[in-house]
């Protein structure tokens, strides 16, 4: 007999098994309360520490009369003006260097925790915001100190049309749907392709934790790159040939070998889940010392991988 379904957050109507079922990767979801007390795991003067580093990654986000500008970090002391009306700054990665903000990915033990690529933490003042844009990723949008407004759109893809010559990928044609305030621990979840607008309401600071969701040229691209590495050389071979087969003409029977030459590395079960849980698990900052050490772990069958390699300690 099952045991409760576990809980969605301190506070939801709903449980993480419908949550699952219903919202995940498919419609968006507000959870009232879902955090209490995360405004007090990070804030304003922390940030701004953080994007005078080198080894953050952090930009400054500013919206003037509908023209935007990006400023890439780090920032030297005293840059950033907290009180400038419709500014963002951006702190990527904040979960490495906060060991509070770390804390924050135990209340995601729902989803599996190699999904999770990062904590960004902005910081904005008086309707400061990113714009309108989508994402390819989940994103689950937590509010820290004060308020956010929200505006939610319809489905967008790669054919969404953007604002050209935008320093950003804005939206050029957005219109809101639904529109939420979030106040301090509020969890809004936005799944991958929603167009999506926050804008700060006074002093904002949001916490995002997004989802790794890496492209099939980017999948690809580093299986590839795995291969090279294998000790096997498995080469093209023709299949039987006639004279009819001389000249430029590609042949479908050239392209059922390769076929079955490509087939042989998906086919293959255990190298495919091999490969992927070691990528999946590789550190995002592989060759930075960061305050709180990147931990990324996978386990198959009876495999266990950690931040890139498989773990072969009993």
């Amino acid at each position: 007999m099952s045991g409760p379904a576990p809980t969605l957050f301190v506070s939801s109507p709903i449980d993480a098994h419908t949550f699952l079922a219903e919202y995940w990767q498919q419609k968006p979801l507000v959870i009232r309360k879902a955090l209490p007390g995360v405004e007090a795991r990070i804030d304003a003067e922390q940030l701004f520490k953080l994007a005078e580093s080198e080894d953050v990654e952090s930009r400054i986000v500013t919206q003037s009369n509908s023209s935007w500008r990006v400023i890439e970090g780090p920032f030297h002391p005293g840059v950033i003006n907290a009180n400038e009306p419709g500014q963002s700054l951006l702190v990527q990665g904040v979960d490495l260097w906060s060991p509070p903000v770390a804390q924050l990915k135990e209340a995601f033990n729902f989803l599996p925790s190699w999904r999770i690529d990062d904590i960004m933490v902005s910081c904005a003042s008086e309707d400061g915001g990113v714009g309108p844009h989508f994402d390819y990723y989940d994103v689950f949008l937590i509010q820290g100190e004060g308020k956010r407004r929200w505006e939610l759109g319809g489905s967008c893809d790669e054919h969404t049309a953007l604002i050209e010559g935008a320093p950003l990928k804005l939206l050029s044609d957005f219109k809101p749907i639904d529109e939420y305030i979030l106040e301090p621990g509020d969890v809004l979840y936005v799944p991958p392709g929603i167009a999506h607008n926050g804008t700060a309401i006074g002093h904002s600071i949001t916490l995002s934790v997004g989802f790794r969701s890496p492209t099939r040229a980017e999948l690809f691209d580093d299986l590839a790159t795995d291969l090279l590495f294998e000790s096997a050389n498995h080469h093209y071979r023709d299949p039987p040939l006639t004279l009819l087969d001389a000249g430029n003409e590609l042949q479908d029977a050239v392209v059922d070998q390769l076929q079955i030459l490509l087939k042989e590395v998906v086919n293959d079960r255990n190298r495919l889940a091999d490969w992927f849980a070691r990528y999946m698990t590789t550190p995002k900052y592989p060759d930075i010392e960061t305050a709180v050490p990147e931990h990324r772990e996978m386990h198959y069958q009876d495999r266990r991988y950690v931040n890139g390699f498989e773990d072969n300690a009993d």
